[in-house]
């Protein structure tokens, strides 16, 4: 699934390639994604502005003229392309917008589970998808004392603890294992009772390996492509994630693999062990 530093590289390329764009027609397959795309938006879409890319979280935000936002998830599979060329769509294409002066963008995704709706950009905030999400950790940095106040009381493990949505948005299964790596805490540690010190390492290692992933323009296992088409970068970087069996790139041990909350959780058994809580990140 894409996460913050890949919706984020999608974010800052159409910021680039069609800002200032106008809408000239739009189409839809006719398919669902995670919900109905409504039939008006073709309609509504038709001689609409693009003015800013924005994202918040995973969810990134188109803002048009006359106050609308399309507001879009990719879900598992989904992206935005941009084709200069505008060739026939292919099969997975579900919204197709073309632009004034030429060039398309299309929203793909082959597995459906993305969301694609236009809201007034006044309603954002009772929007559902994003009211209950929780700070993006680029846009409302936490420190080590915002983490540990947010977790105050849970017992949940830290690595699932930083999937939340509702807690930090944005992050995945990826960062979440590297975040740790850097942090060097053990994924299965519970959140409540993580000390000053090491939600401070944890801190530290968000923005430190987010950063470094919109870089190299995230990363890419499978579906994954930026708007023109290229994979991430940061793949090559990974110190623990789909490394299981592999040395560690710090200490030389053996990356583990253990399932939690039923997603692949990835660990240095030596430089995360749970004995070693409260060291330095760097």
């Amino acid at each position: 699934m894409p996460e913050l530093p890949e919706v984020e590289t999608v974010r800052r390329m159409l910021a680039e390639r069609v800002v200032g764009s106008v809408i000239r027609s739009a189409a839809l397959s006719g398919l669902p994604l995670r919900e109905p795309i409504a039939r008006t938006l073709p309609a509504r879409l038709r001689g609409r502005r693009i003015e800013a890319a924005r994202r918040i979280g995973k969810y990134l935000l188109i803002d048009l003229d006359r106050d609308l936002t399309l507001v879009s998830h990719l879900g598992m599979s989904g992206r935005w392309r941009y084709e200069a060329a505008a060739p026939p769509p292919e099969r997975h294409v579900h919204a197709r917008l073309a632009l004034a002066g030429g060039g398309e963008l299309w929203f793909e995704d082959p597995r459906r589970f993305g969301l694609l709706r236009l809201v007034r950009r006044g309603a954002l905030a009772r929007d559902p998808a994003l009211r209950a999400l929780g700070p993006d950790p680029i846009l409302e940095p936490q420190g080590g004392e915002s983490l540990r106040e947010i977790a105050r009381g849970t017992r949940v493990a830290v690595k699932n603890f930083l999937l939340d949505q509702h807690r930090i948005a944005g992050l995945g299964n990826i960062y979440a294992s590297e975040i740790l790596h850097r942090a060097r805490l053990d994924p299965r540690l519970a959140a409540g009772r993580l000390t000053a010190r090491e939600w401070s390492a944890v801190a530290r290692s968000i923005p430190a390996v987010l950063e470094e992933a919109i870089r190299r323009s995230g990363t890419t296992f499978s579906t994954y492509r930026t708007v023109s088409g290229q994979p991430g970068r940061y793949g090559e970087r990974l110190r623990v994630y789909e490394r299981a069996g592999e040395p560690c790139r710090r200490c030389g041990a053996t990356i583990r693999r253990i399932v939690q909350g039923q997603r692949a959780t990835y660990f240095c058994p030596r430089c995360q062990r749970r004995n070693g809580r409260g060291r330095d990140s760097y």
